[in-house]
């Protein structure tokens, strides 16, 4: 006998449905932030590869602060942006590796990859071990799009070692040699390549480079070359005023001409 009264069914199947649509929802924002993510990172590669060409690389001597002909180290190439700490050091720290990173940035990408040659090589290991997991990648996609079966010993083994399962393989493979292998040239790299560049980009002072008067300080993007010629006319200051004056103007001048 019914009463009259329906009870809804299906409130289980409608609450799994809303959590499968969320959890659906989600993966697809998650995908959109990791593109997201790669598009911010391949615009910011490119910038810097259209910015490192050899045009650009200047001198050894302009770059390293040698002038005369004994080959010596200038007393005034590498000085301290400011001789005393005061409420402007940071602004002034910040302006000086500015002007180095934009001017010396090619051959701030020359000792990376120099660095990088030097530590590859100091480290066979992992140039074999590289090159096995190579082949072995290279090998398995050659299979797979040939759909070449895996016999051994006379037997098709691939029903028992499917693609998944070798795909699986190669991965916990590749790990193993990058943790094992990779990863400590790696920071050695890093670690490396980042002390050198910082402290020359830290210590290196732009008013120093107008003296080489080298035609290759003309070869700035948006006249920042002459913008260190014209910091000569700050040297007449003296103390440390004077360097975050100076400092001050060439920076407004970039952010002028940029």
């Amino acid at each position: 006998m019914s009463s009259g009264l329906e009870v809804p069914t299906g409130g289980e199947d409608g609450y799994s449905n809303s959590k499968q649509k969320s959890s659906q929802f989600g993966s697809v924002e998650s995908f959109l932030d990791m593109e997201k993510t790669r598009m911010f990172l391949m615009a910011s590669a490119s910038k810097i590869t259209d910015r490192v060409t050899l045009d650009t690389i200047r001198p050894l001597p302009v770059f390293l602060g040698i002038s005369g002909p004994s080959l010596c180290f200038a007393p005034n190439a590498f000085t301290p942006p400011s001789k005393k700490l005061d409420k402007n050091t940071a602004e002034k720290v910040s302006q000086r590796i500015t002007l180095n990173f934009s001017y010396f940035l090619s051959n701030y990408a020359m000792i990376f990859i120099g660095t990088c040659i030097i530590v590859t090589l100091m480290h066979p290991a992992m140039i074999i071990y590289s090159s096995v997991v190579y082949f072995l990648w290279k090998g398995h996609k050659i299979m797979v799009e040939n759909q070449t079966p895996l016999v051994v010993g006379g037997k098709d083994v691939g029903q028992y070692v499917t693609v998944e399962l070798r795909t699986r393989i190669l991965y916990i493979i590749t790990a193993w040699v990058v943790v094992a292998y990779c990863f400590r040239p790696f920071m050695i790299v890093v670690n490396l390549t980042g002390l050198l560049v910082m402290f020359h980009a830290f210590m290196r002072d732009p008013k120093h480079i107008d003296s080489f008067n080298s035609p290759s300080s003309l070869m700035l993007p948006s006249g920042l070359g002459r913008q260190y010629g014209d910091e000569s006319s700050l040297n007449s200051s003296s103390g440390d005023e004077g360097d975050s004056s100076g400092s001050e103007v060439v920076v407004e001048k970039i952010e002028n001409n940029v």
